[in-house]
């Protein structure tokens, strides 16, 4: 009995650490773009689905945003990032296609995307560094790349408020891109929150565009955040995110199901108890009809 129990203890160990070294991947787009969300996928398959539907260039800015340092439980609140969360939730009435994979195993290049982008599609860069707080007050014409980077996650109380601020700097380069036009946003994550975890360090590559003009961007997103996420009800950022998926928990069922069968059964072989004399021929019988 105990060895059973020590078994399915260990079973669950095994899938919390399975879930330790992934993040999240998400995608908005203003265009009709062939996606499929998914609850966890290797960053190969990711890659693999959306290198099928860039090709096709349904857009003419790329966003591609890449923060290190984060896991699907940072944005399990609404408040984490506000504005990423309406346009996934379907708040934003130009979004018409999106995708959001809660675990991703592996981690999705964002170099591999934007060479994509710029062999198919003929889109040039434009590096923006989350960090300065500072971005081009102007975007010339696509098809172009707006390269996002943004600084690891801090692991101090401050991480919360860090990823809303990121969230903000996110929405005003967002909104700085033309109305006229079609847009795609593609979050791209990594995570990097225990000592055992190599560090993933991100390089872009070609070349990059930088405006003279910049415009300084230093206000207080978390308190904006909080102000508008106080007159919408207080769910999860993404209604769709839940740790196990109905099949995941029925096949954990069945599985104790059947180890519990499995245990009784062994259990009640095993109580069997039968005499040695139930092996021996009983001829007391033929001994007395034969005396008749």
């Amino acid at each position: 009995m105990h060895l059973s129990r020590f078994g399915l203890v260990a079973f669950g160990a095994a899938t919390v650490n399975a879930f330790r070294d992934t993040s999240p991947f998400f995608l908005a787009s203003t265009s009709e773009v062939l996606t499929n969300s998914a609850y966890i996928q290797t960053g190969a398959s990711v890659l693999e689905n959306l290198s099928s539907s860039l090709s096709t260039c349904p857009s003419d800015y790329y966003v591609v945003v890449y923060q290190p340092g984060v896991h699907s439980s940072d944005f399990s609140t609404r408040k984490s990032a506000p504005r990423l969360g309406a346009k996934m939730l379907g708040k934003d009435s130009s979004i018409r296609s999106k995708m959001s994979v809660d675990e991703v195993a592996g981690l999705v290049e964002p170099k591999e995307i934007k060479s994509l982008l710029e062999k198919k599609c003929n889109a040039q860069i434009t590096t923006i560094d989350g960090s300065s707080g500072s971005y081009p007050s102007t975007l010339e014409k696509g098809p172009r790349i707006l390269d996002v980077q943004f600084p690891m996650l801090s692991l101090d109380s401050n991480r919360a408020q860090q990823l809303s601020e990121f969230d903000g700097f996110l929405a005003d380069v967002v909104d700085r891109i033309p109305s006229t036009s079609k847009y795609t946003i593609l979050y791209i994550t990594s995570p990097r929150e225990f000592p055992e975890t190599d560090s993933v360090i991100y390089e872009s590559s070609g070349d990059s565009y930088q405006d003279s003009l910049h415009m300084e961007m230093r206000r207080d997103y978390s308190a904006s955040g909080s102000a508008s996420g106080s007159s919408t009800r207080s769910t999860s950022l993404f209604e769709e995110y839940q740790f196990f998926t109905p099949g995941i928990f029925m096949g954990l069922m069945a599985t104790f199901l059947f180890l519990a069968i499995l245990y009784l059964g062994i259990g009640a072989l095993s109580s069997l108890q039968v005499p040695y004399a139930a092996f021996e021929k009983d001829t007391s019988a033929a001994v007395q009809k034969k005396q008749q």
